[in-house]
């Protein structure tokens, strides 16, 4: 009982020195950035993010259309330019929407 207070006291000034980390999760921004064309009620999707290469010149392209399932409705315009980021998500595409990919935006500003 009398070692107590003691082991009490070390754990306090050993817990002083323990650097806390945060867990590194590699998806949660990607770094690269792209500039697309939103279209609205086409190809079977309510709306989409189409990327060409002309407006993203020396980038590669994974996706040519994504469809983004956290776009404002402010966005949501035809022919609205934007710059954007993304990460994959798990979310399923709307019935009968021909994007390549789902995708949950980063980041995004409008290009004038």
């Amino acid at each position: 009982m009398k070692y107590f207070p003691i082991l009490l006291i070390s754990t306090f000034f050993f817990s002083c020195k323990v650097k806390k980390t945060q867990p590194h999760n590699p998806t949660a921004f990607q770094g690269e950035v792209f500039i697309g064309m939103i279209h609205v009620s086409e190809g079977g999707c309510p709306f989409y993010i189409e990327i060409t290469e002309a407006l993203n010149p020396g980038k590669a392209i994974d996706f040519q259309k994504v469809y983004p399932v956290n776009l404002k409705d402010s966005m949501k315009k035809k022919g609205l330019k934007v710059q954007f980021s993304y990460t994959l998500s798990k979310a399923m595409s709307p019935e009968g929407c021909t994007a390549d990919a789902v995708v949950q935006i980063n980041e995004i500003t409008v290009v004038p």
